[in-house]
């Protein structure tokens, strides 16, 4: 049946259920609006209102869509719940994300100023070199050095006649074989003048002059050498009236030489920092004590672009500066191992003198030790209150990136007069103001351009060191530049500076580097060298040309100009022995040290000679 055949309707809430009278345009159980739109259709229910039975109380099925009897819902009221809902929960989402992924202020600085240096940054000169494969080769590998420089010019006559002379020295090292060689030449106007030439293989050290005489001196470095020195014609005696222990000088020295190639005389510093770092913790408790807050943002320079940075507030308070330094300070003079370590050496040190025939102070060396580590104590604890006395909380404002790299820093203190401290009356004259601002604008790595400055002044006295350094990089072309000034504006000026700069390209092989000392506006000293690397194998061998050297003294009051080359790679052949008429040194009495002297002075008369031809 119809529902337009019905005599009587009954209207119910689409939201609550409740039945309405034909009048009523708000629900009186739920005072939701009633909605009197015409349905679209016949025989459809508004979409505001159902229609009922009057009979049955239930809803006719032309008005059930579903025909389940069931009052339907309004699909557009249904959709804006569960919208609300979604936006709901991910607006609560959003919150707690932000929440867990907003770092601690402190975290965050302390964190920008750990990674100012990376593992993973560039590092030119290492990868256009190799230099860390060169060191380690130069320490354990078998290798070749050369060098060249010859006199071009000179500014002063006398000097610049002397063009085309210069030295040359070359060295080998056959680490594998305990061999080594070296030589030098003195060039006097492009000819080889004076050589000297030296040996060590196979226990034995030996040297020779071409040039000045026919022998190769030498001394066995073996065993029993003690003995050969005590029974030397020349050496012994002499020897014997400073009453020297040969026997035990030498034994000494054998024994320092084995604890240096097995490495237990030398301060083992990682170990150190280790103990230091895990027994005292004051690294840890000085960030601890840091105080740190947001503060407003900042624009800076960085990698060649304006980035806004978040601003953070740290005080460094005054009490957390000096545990820092009580703490430190007491390890380092308390250290068992380090104490001990100075104890070795100071007792190595007062044997070595009385084998060296000084006279004893009667003083052991645990009494030196104790005198000694009285003093140093005594020292430490007058800087530190010293410094307990003048010190005063530092106030900084630090600026991080995005990325968390340090951008800037400003911050300020001031030092106070100790004697002010102690009298109790501090004034504005006592006070020394310290300004200081870094700058890290970034680069092929975060320090590679940056500016620093640090100003101290008290009554119109400013003491100023300002340092800038800029550079690029790559891949290829690397720049580095640093200068460095010191002003002091007060009644004695001074006006100080040091610049130092230098490029490389790789794909030509030019490289430049320059110094230079200034005061007063005036030059003290500049040195520049220009050339090309010619050959270069990463960490393996390089051969550099010196087009020109050029040292530069007094505004140019004096201009010396030199040219050379320098080379080093691996060991090419073998290191030999010098040949020649060997001349034992220490088996050597007056007489054969006569005839030696006689020809050396006969061959440096007959050099003369050919210079003055």
């Amino acid at each position: 049946m119809a529902l337009e055949s019905r005599e009587e309707k009954i209207m119910k809430c689409n939201v609550c259920g409740a039945e309405l009278g034909v009048e009523e345009k708000v629900c009186h159980e739920c005072g939701n609006p009633v909605s009197t739109q015409e349905p679209s259709g016949a025989g459809a229910a508004g979409e505001g209102m159902q229609e009922v039975s009057e009979e049955t109380g239930s809803l006719d099925e032309a008005a059930s869509p579903d025909g389940t009897g069931e009052p339907p819902r309004s699909g557009k009221k249904k959709g804006l719940i569960i919208g609300g809902v979604v936006v709901g929960v991910a607006a609560v989402g959003a919150l707690a994300f932000g929440l867990m992924g907003r770092k601690d202020p402190k975290e965050v600085v302390i964190s920008a100023f750990e990674n100012v240096y990376t593992e993973d940054q560039a590092q030119p000169l290492e990868e256009l070199f190799g230099l860390s494969m060169f060191s380690e080769n130069a320490l354990t590998g078998d290798v070749e050095d050369s060098v060249t420089l010859i006199l071009d010019d000179c500014s002063e006559a006398e000097v610049k006649a002397l063009a085309g002379s210069g030295v040359r020295v070359s060295a080998k090292s056959d680490k594998t074989n305990k061999k080594s060689s070296a030589d030098i030449a003195l060039i006097y106007k492009d000819m080889d003048f004076i050589n000297v030439n030296a040996y060590y293989g196979d226990e034995e050290l030996m040297m020779a002059f071409p040039e000045l005489s026919s022998k190769v001196f030498t001394i066995d470095l073996g065993e029993g050498l003690a003995q050969r020195i005590e029974d030397s014609p020349l050496v012994g005696p002499i020897l014997e009236e400073s009453g020297m222990d040969v026997e035990g000088l030498f034994g000494y020295f054998e024994e320092q030489l084995k604890l240096a190639e097995s490495g237990e005389a030398n301060l083992d510093f990682d170990s150190l920092m280790t103990r230091y770092r895990e027994g005292t913790q004051a690294q840890e408790k000085f960030k601890e004590a840091l105080s740190v807050e947001k503060g407003e943002k900042g624009t800076f320079t960085m990698d060649g672009a304006e980035v806004t940075c978040n601003g953070y507030k740290v005080l460094v308070s005054k009490d957390s500066m000096m545990e820092f330094l009580r703490t430190t300070t007491d390890f380092f003079l308390n250290d068992q191992e380090l104490k001990e370590q100075f104890l070795n050496q100071l007792e190595q040190s007062v044997k070595l003198t009385e084998m060296m025939g000084g006279a004893s102070s009667g003083v052991s060396a645990q009494q030196l030790y104790a005198d000694s580590l009285e003093d140093v104590t005594e020292a430490v604890n007058e800087m530190v209150d010293f410094l307990d006395k003048s010190l005063t909380d530092v106030n900084m404002t630090v600026y991080v990136d995005k990325k968390g790299r340090l951008a800037a820093v400003d911050g300020s203190t001031y030092l106070v007069d100790p004697d002010a401290v102690e009298e109790g009356d501090v004034t504005d004259e006592d006070k020394l103001q310290v300004t200081f601002n870094c700058r890290l604008q970034g680069g092929s790595y975060l320090t590679q351009n940056m500016t620093a400055e640090a100003v101290l002044g008290r009554e119109g006295d400013d003491l100023k060191i300002s340092m800038v350094k800029s550079g690029s990089y790559d891949g290829k072309q690397l720049t580095g530049d640093l200068a460095l000034d010191v002003k002091l504006d007060s009644d004695e000026k001074i006006d100080a500076g040091f610049t130092c700069t230098g490029s490389y390209n790789s794909d030509g092989g030019d490289y430049h580097m320059g110094m230079a000392v200034t005061a007063d506006d005036s030059l003290l000293v500049d040195l520049s060298m220009t050339g090309v690397v010619d050959q270069l194998e990463k960490g393996t061998s390089i051969h550099a040309d010196i087009d020109e050297l050029k040292i530069t003294v007094m505004d140019a009051m004096a201009q010396l100009t030199l040219s050379g080359d320098y080379g080093y790679g691996p060991l090419s052949g073998q290191v030999t022995a010098l040949q020649g008429d060997a001349f034992d040194i220490l088996a050597a009495d007056e007489a054969d040290w006569e005839s030696v002297i006689m020809e050396v002075y006969m061959n440096v008369m007959q050099l003369m000679s050919q210079l003055s031809y």
